[in-house]
């Protein structure tokens, strides 16, 4: 309600000023002011001149160059009238260049002239019955927008008057400002981005010329209006534009105007340019576009006609290419190095496991493997590194007669390499004198070793089953109750590992994953003692996030803009779309998007890191902020993980899950450094 009473006021203000320009009394120049001050551009002219708050096409250098910046497309414009039927003329050129990252640049060509002027010397004898009057303009246009709102603009100018053989040329200088006032309190709605605001001063330098004895001067002119330009309905859009006008030693002129353009296709168009009355029409057909002008002149009404065409990329196409081209670039290196460091992170931790194989220490080297496999599962040379260090350890555990351990590091041994002969060999020997020593039947040694085998291939559901079985019939085999204790120990670790997956999916709104993960623990250890926790967390996340999906959603129908809801805990958080924000804020999240982008270039990933996570938590939609800021955290994941911190390497990748949810490598890291530290547990015997 609030909102709608704020637009109707403002709405009628501009009415109110449209109305006291009907009224105006139009006063007469008296020669004080150049031809040039009338303004040009039919679409323009046909709003009574009111302008200033409003222009955003080439004629933007004429009335207000701050318009400028609002260009979007390249531009050109021209026109040609005949005035008033006298011999009078008028051409106008006008030529805009905007530029996404420089600015607009215009440049705008006028010409009133008039012939056939008759020539009298002092006797008033005619000598020529065909002089000419001509005055030329040229304009130099640049627009900008600072800080998303505001926009400025100049427009140097050069003016020449030719009259009967004397002529004089003198330069001048406009500028103005653009702003769109209720976005810069804040305002986020569509009628905050359809208030505008101009002030423009024409003739900041005035030109000066002197064609015989006295100089004259284009006076300075100020101009204030005020301008809605808005949607009404889908296909409906409404212009209403005042402007009021202060020429030095001229009274005040007011200007008022309004456009309803439908369809995108045609404009209908009507104004007051301080008293005169003004009318148009403008019709476009793709690129192109046809402008008509009526003027209720004193002296006899004038037709104009003029047109234009935009052509080009616009300048958010162009920022956007160019943004994707240094993205491209960007990700390339960024993936470069990453595989660059992590496959130096990998030589070196290989060399300390090679280092720890010569040495006789077989855990450190089994460990140094692990940690190698979360980085790279496929690397070439694990395999080997790992089935020499299950050798070692199955020879030292055959020295210290426990041939149970011995034999499932033989078996490891030949998973890692299957050739490994002289392992078999030593598996073979190892079983029959464990079995020679337990006296076991065949039923038994091949039940046995049937659970052995399961175990050392990591099947420990498996291996479980037939331990079990073997005391079953055996109670008294020691090597299979110790066994069996391990498995179920190992069960448990794997059981801890998973539910910390479980719970970390249910942190990045996958609930799903996280039931049919808990499902497992369930099937692997029924009685464990945190599954009935970890359910009733994901339970709780969902409802979290069921609950900011709903106040969001109520949200949307709240008259009043509001910031999105947020869930309390570390749960997924609803986040505005950089559309959603208003043009200050989409201006500062771009700005800390390309600071990250040069901090990467520049070798300073702390920084870009910190830029993105502003960007992230203000708009993750913004670009592939996403994309760059996984990276950043897959790579500083990476670092923490070589160096031992297991903890903090998994709190780092889970934040590159949080932003990349669907990532399958950053899954895939964390489910591995998840398994790391149960695998490590099992590696060392720490039960």
């Amino acid at each position: 309600m609030k909102r709608h009473t704020l637009k109707t006021a403002i709405l009628m203000t501009i009415l109110s000023l449209s109305f006291l320009a009907s009224s105006a009394y139009a006063l007469d120049d008296g020669g004080g002011r150049s031809v040039f001050s009338r303004g040009a551009g039919e679409r323009a002219l046909a709003l009574g001149g009111a302008y200033s708050a409003l222009a955003n096409d080439a004629s933007a250098m004429i009335w207000n160059p701050a318009g400028l910046a609002r260009l979007d497309r390249k531009n050109i414009y021209a026109s040609h009238t005949d005035l008033i039927g006298m011999g009078f003329s008028e051409q106008l050129g006008l030529v805009a260049l905007p530029s996404w990252k420089l600015g607009t640049f215009g440049i705008a060509f006028r010409r009133f002239g008039v012939d056939g002027i008759e020539g009298r010397d002092d006797r008033g004898t005619i000598y020529d019955d065909n002089l000419e009057d001509s005055e030329t303009q040229v304009m130099l246009g640049y627009g900008r927008k600072i800080g998303g709102v505001w926009d400025v603009g100049l427009a140097l100018k050069y003016q020449q008057h030719s009259l009967a053989g004397y002529s004089d040329g003198a330069p001048g200088l406009d500028m103005g400002i653009m702003v769109k006032p209720l976005q810069l309190a804040g305002g986020k709605s569509n009628l905050a981005n359809g208030v505008s605001a101009g002030f423009a001063i024409r003739n900041l330098i005035e030109p000066n010329i002197r064609l015989v004895e006295d100089s004259v001067k284009d006076p300075t002119g100020l101009r204030f209006g005020m301008a809605y330009d808005g949607d009404l309905s889908k296909n409906i859009h409404l212009v209403l534009s005042s402007d009021i006008e202060k020429t030095r030693e001229m009274d005040t002129r007011i200007h008022a105007g309004g456009e309803v353009r439908l369809f995108n296709l045609m404009a209908l168009r009507v104004g007051s340019n301080s008293g005169m009355m003004t009318a148009g029409a403008g019709f476009r057909v793709s690129n192109l576009a046809v402008d008509y002008t009526f003027e209720d002149n004193p002296l006899e009404t004038v037709h104009r006609f003029g047109l234009g065409m935009a052509f080009g990329q616009s300048t958010e196409e162009k920022r956007q290419a160019s943004l994707n081209a240094q993205e491209a670039a960007l990700q390339k290196q960024l993936v470069a190095a990453f595989m660059k460091e992590n496959q130096s992170r990998i030589q070196t931790i290989l060399g300390q496991a090679q280092r720890a194989l010569d040495d006789g220490q077989y855990q450190d080297a089994l460990q140094f493997v692990e940690t190698a496999r979360v980085l790279d599962p496929g690397y070439a040379d694990l395999d080997a590194l790992e089935g020499e260090a299950y050798f070692g350890q199955g020879k030292t555990l055959e020295s210290q007669r426990n041939l149970a351990e011995a034999t499932i590091a033989y078996q490891r041994c030949l998973n890692s390499t299957p050739d490994h002969a002289e392992a078999a060999n030593r598996l073979a020997a190892v079983s029959k004198l464990s079995n020679q020593e337990a006296a076991r039947s065949d039923v038994i040694r091949k039940q046995f070793e049937s659970a052995l085998e399961a175990y050392a291939q990591g099947d420990f559901q498996k291996a479980k089953k037939g331990f079990t079985k073997v005391l079953e019939i055996s109670p008294n085999d020691n090597e299979a109750e110790a066994l069996l204790q391990s498995t179920m120990q190992t069960l448990e670790l794997r059981a801890d590992s998973l539910i910390d997956q479980a719970q970390a999916q249910a942190l990045t709104g996958h609930f799903a994953e996280a039931r049919t993960i808990l499902q497992q623990v369930s099937q692997m250890s029924p009685g464990h003692m945190g599954l009935a926790n970890a359910t009733q967390f994901v339970d709780e996340q969902e409802r979290l996030l069921a609950s900011a999906q709903e106040a969001a959603r109520q949200a949307e129908h709240v008259s009043e803009p509001r910031p999105a809801p947020t869930v309390a805990t570390a749960a997924v958080i609803i986040k505005p779309t950089f559309a959603a924000l208003s043009a200050k804020d989409q201006k500062e999240v771009a700005d800390l998007y390309i600071k990250g982008m040069q901090a990467v270039k520049n070798n300073r990933h702390e920084d870009a890191i910190r830029y993105w996570e502003l960007v992230w938590s203000k708009a993750p939609d913004y670009q592939q902020v996403s994309q760059n800021l996984k990276q950043e955290y897959l790579d500083k994941g990476m670092e923490a993980f070589a160096e031992g911190r297991l903890d903090q390497s998994i709190e780092i990748w889970e934040k590159a899950r949080n932003v990349a949810p669907n990532d399958a490598r950053t899954q895939g890291y964390l489910a591995r450094a998840y398994e790391h530290n149960s695998r490590i547990r099992e590696i060392k015997g720490n039960y």
